[in-house]
């Protein structure tokens, strides 16, 4: 895989950090830097906010082995840093691998705090290494499979049981190694942005710009370095909202219910299209239920027949308009109950060359 360089990527100051927060509709993602002017406070590189559950479903969905593919080049940046040569390009680099990853998922921000960690150890006269980089991706190929399992045994809960309950369900029966309970050090509760726009230094390289509202909720947040907190803090969230999970008939990606368990397609944009899926499908379901109509089914049958007519000089294109006229408005009536389907399928039938 080729890797971009990216010019003047924002620089981390003495610490990065991630940190993750939820309401009942709404999950925000921060990564955190010292400010250079001051050790008290933060200064957010990069926030982003998705509706609950999109991040579970879209890290499901990511193909890790790009991560085998970028890392022969990654690993030639940090050989070039730590000789002292082409420290901006390697850097660069380095700061374009951050990206895709963020771009992938925002389960990847402590994967990405981590990759700009490099730029603190650099800093400090100390030779920089993947090996803490390499260890989160392990995690994140192994979560990924544990993630596909809960997706498939407790986000999947019917509606008369809580993910919750099912969660605490399957832990009784098979144990807490696949089950476990959830214990955080670093949780607090307090009052964090959401609706917040603008850009951020990450926006600006990734390209998207959100509105300002400057909305405020209470509520607990997780401050941490480590994926592995990280990743259990947002399924405690999720079961404590009680979110479920399906597949979205039109992508086939999972995508949260958010309590609307009738929702069959997810709201993401179809690659290349200005289209959602739900919207894709609601035109999908639409046409399908013409089909099922029959006034509607024998029309388009004598519709296709009666044009075929023109082509072989059995019918002018005058005659043709004239009767796909009064063949629509019989369709409609007939689709409203006013005219029975025997006497439309007779009336269409009816102007049949005789042999």
């Amino acid at each position: 895989m080729t890797l971009q360089s990216t010019p003047n990527p924002p620089v981390p100051r003495q610490k990065i950090w991630t940190v993750v927060y939820t309401d009942a509709e709404t999950e925000c993602f921060e990564i955190r830097t010292l400010p250079e002017d001051s050790d008290e406070g933060y200064v957010t590189l990069y926030h982003k906010e998705y509706t609950a559950g999109t991040t579970f479903g879209d890290f499901l969905e990511v193909d890790l082995s790009i991560w085998d593919q970028m890392l022969p080049k990654i690993r030639e940046a940090v050989q070039s840093i730590n000789e002292g040569r082409y420290l901006k390009k390697s850097f660069n680099t380095i700061f374009y691998c951050t990206l895709y990853w963020l771009d992938q998922s925002a389960f990847f921000a402590p994967f990405a705090a981590a990759l700009q960690r490099l730029h603190i150890i650099h800093g400090v006269g100390d030779l920089i290494s993947l090996d803490e980089c390499c260890e989160q991706m392990a995690y994140y190929k192994d979560l990924q499979g544990y993630l596909s399992d809960l997706a498939d045994q407790v986000f999947t809960a019917s509606e008369s049981e809580s993910t919750a309950q099912r969660y605490f369900l399957l832990q009784k029966q098979v144990g807490e190694d696949s089950y476990p309970s959830f214990t955080f050090e670093s949780v607090h509760y307090q009052a964090l942005p959401r609706d917040i726009g603008g850009l951020y230094p990450y926006d600006e390289f990734l390209e998207e710009e959100e509105q300002h509202s400057n909305h405020m909720i209470a509520t607990e947040a997780i401050e941490t370095e480590d994926p592995e907190p990280f990743a259990e803090f947002l399924l405690y969230r999720y079961l404590r909202e009680d979110l479920h999970m399906r597949k979205c008939k039109y992508c086939s990606r999972w995508f949260a219910t958010l309590g609307h368990t009738k929702l069959e397609y997810c709201d993401r944009l179809i690659e290349n299209s200005t289209k959602t899926c739900r919207e894709m499908g609601s035109l999908r379901l639409y046409e399908q239920r013409k089909m099922e109509d029959p006034a509607i089914r024998e029309y388009k049958r004598s519709y296709k027949t009666h044009n075929a007519r023109i082509r072989y000089g059995l019918m002018t294109r005058d005659e043709f308009t004239a009767w796909s006229l009064e063949a629509r408005a019989k369709r409609d009536a007939c689709s409203a109950g006013e005219l029975p389907l025997e006497e439309f399928v007779e009336w269409l039938n009816s102007d049949k060359p005789q042999r």
